[in-house]
C-alpha cells in the first residue's frame, strides 16, 4: 500500500512539472546581431570639382621718370632768329637740366572668381598626399594715378587679372575619417594687362598697353570634408600667389617751353624736354574659396 502511495505521488508530481519543461523547451534564445560596420573612409584616388569665391589683389607700383633738355638761344622776343655763335649772352647756369623724380602706390586688384580643380590623393595611414591643379576665371582690376612733382607728370595705370592658374602638392592630415587638413603649394600662372598714361599736368598724355603671361608661386592652406555615403566632398582654401614684378617704358612727346627776355633783352630760349616715364608693379594676390569635388575612385 506505501508502495502504491509513493508511485501515485511521483507520478503526479512528473505530470505536473511537464507542461513547464515543454513550454521552456519551447522558448527561443535572443540573438544578438552585430552591427553593420561602415568600411573604413580613404581618401585615395581622383577627383575633379569646382570652385567660387572672392580674391584681394594688390599692385604696387612704383612710377619714375627723367626729362633730357635740348636748350637753344634766340634772338627776339619773338620773332626768333637764331643767335650767331659767340654773338648771344651766356645762358644761365643749369637752364635745362635733366631731373628725375617718381611716385608709388598701390592699386586694389579685388573681384570674384570661379573655376575648376583636379587632382589625385594618396593616403598612409592619418596622412594624404596629392597634386592638383586648379583654372580660374577672375573680375579682378584694379586703378591708381601718381603724381611727380619733380617734373609736373601725371601717371595712370589699369591692373587686370583675366584669368590665372595653379599647379600645387597637398601635404595633410586626417584628424577624423572624413575630415583633412592639408598645406599647399606650386607654381602659379596668370595673365596680367594693364593700361598706362603718362604726359604733363593738364597736357597730352600718351596711351600704351602691355598684356604679359606672369609664371609666380603660390602656398596656402585648407579643411576638406567628406559627406558620408557619397563621393563628394566639400571644402575652404585660402591661397596667397607672388607674380613678382611687371615692367613697362616709355618716352613722352616732346614739349616745348619758350622763354622770352631770357638770358637778356631782346633775346629768347627754347627749352625741348623729352620726358622717359617707367612703370613697374609687384602683383601679389590673396584668395579665399569654397570648392566641391567628386571622388572618381569608389571606396
Amino acid at each position: 500500500m506505501k508502495k502504491l502511495l509513493l508511485v501515485s505521488a511521483a507520478l503526479a508530481a512528473l505530470i505536473a512539472a511537464s507542461p513547464a519543461t515543454a513550454a521552456d523547451l519551447s522558448a527561443k534564445a535572443p540573438v544578438f546581431k552585430a552591427p553593420i560596420m561602415e568600411p573604413p573612409y580613404n581618401w585615395t584616388g581622383f577627383y575633379v570639382g569646382g570652385n567660387v569665391g572672392y580674391s584681394w589683389g594688390r599692385g604696387v607700383t612704383d612710377f619714375s621718370d627723367s626729362s633730357t633738355s635740348i636748350v637753344s638761344e634766340f634772338r627776339g622776343v619773338p620773332p626768333l632768329t637764331p643767335c650767331v655763335p659767340g654773338g648771344c649772352p651766356a645762358l644761365p647756369a643749369g637752364l635745362g637740366a635733366p631731373t628725375a623724380g617718381g611716385a608709388s602706390g598701390t592699386a586694389n586688384m579685388n573681384g570674384f572668381l570661379g573655376g575648376l580643380q583636379a587632382g589625385y590623393n594618396v593616403q598612409y595611414n592619418t596622412f594624404v598626399f596629392g597634386l592638383e591643379a586648379d583654372i580660374q576665371a577672375t573680375g579682378q582690376r584694379g586703378s591708381l594715378s601718381l603724381l611727380d612733382p619733380a617734373n609736373a607728370l601725371l601717371g595712370t595705370v589699369n591692373d587686370k587679372m583675366p584669368w590665372f592658374a595653379t599647379f600645387r602638392g597637398r601635404i595633410g592630415v586626417t584628424p577624423a575619417p572624413r575630415w583633412l587638413l592639408y598645406v599647399t603649394g606650386g607654381g602659379a600662372l596668370a595673365e596680367i594687362d594693364q593700361d598706362f598714361t603718362a604726359g604733363p599736368v593738364g597736357g597730352a598724355a600718351t596711351s600704351w598697353n602691355t598684356n604679359t603671361t606672369r609664371l609666380g608661386w603660390v602656398i596656402g592652406g585648407g579643411v576638406e570634408a567628406a559627406i558620408e555615403r557619397s563621393n563628394w566632398t566639400i571644402k575652404g582654401e585660402f591661397l596667397h600667389m607672388d607674380f613678382g614684378s611687371v615692367g613697362s617704358a616709355m618716352a613722352t612727346s616732346t614739349t616745348t617751353t619758350t622763354l622770352s627776355n631770357v638770358p637778356a633783352i631782346g633775346f629768347s630760349t627754347v627749352i625741348a624736354t623729352s620726358t622717359a616715364a617707367t612703370f613697374n608693379t609687384k602683383v601679389t594676390d590673396n584668395i579665399l574659396r569654397l570648392g566641391l569635388n567628386y571622388r572618381l575612385t569608389t571606396q
